[in-house]
């Protein structure tokens, strides 16, 4: 597989950095939640997406790709902003680790694990 993944996850890193630096003080949200918002939203939205046009063999067509990546993105931000506002703002006294560590094991084992597909000719 080429590395075309490479620069879509840095700019992932980029987007949880920025994510995190415009959530309200009041949040208290850790520095390192902007590594992790960044590599879901690789691992979650962008992965599978970059992989397949990866693997098909043809030249990589960076406008399709990043408009691709774009709507994948806009997305995912869109729920985190969602939930986000769910459990900081309307249910700030919520206890919601067990569903969160849920959600972060799917997550990873989706990035890690995924079987492999063979490319599609």
């Amino acid at each position: 597989m080429r590395p075309t993944w490479i620069p879509i996850y840095v700019g992932s890193v980029l987007i949880g950095l920025a994510a995190w630096w415009v959530s309200p003080e009041r949040w208290k949200l850790e520095p390192t939640l902007a590594l992790f918002l960044g590599s879901a939203l690789y691992f979650g939205a962008l992965h599978r997406y970059v992989r397949r046009l990866a693997e098909n063999g043809a030249p990589v067509r960076w406008g399709g790709l990043l408009l691709g990546v774009t709507l994948r993105a806009a997305m995912f931000l869109a729920l985190v902003a969602l939930q986000a506002y769910l459990c900081f703002e309307v249910a700030p006294d919520a206890d919601v680790r067990g569903g969160f560590v849920l959600a972060a094991t799917w997550l990873v084992t989706q990035g890690l694990i995924d079987p492999r597909r063979p490319a599609e000719n």
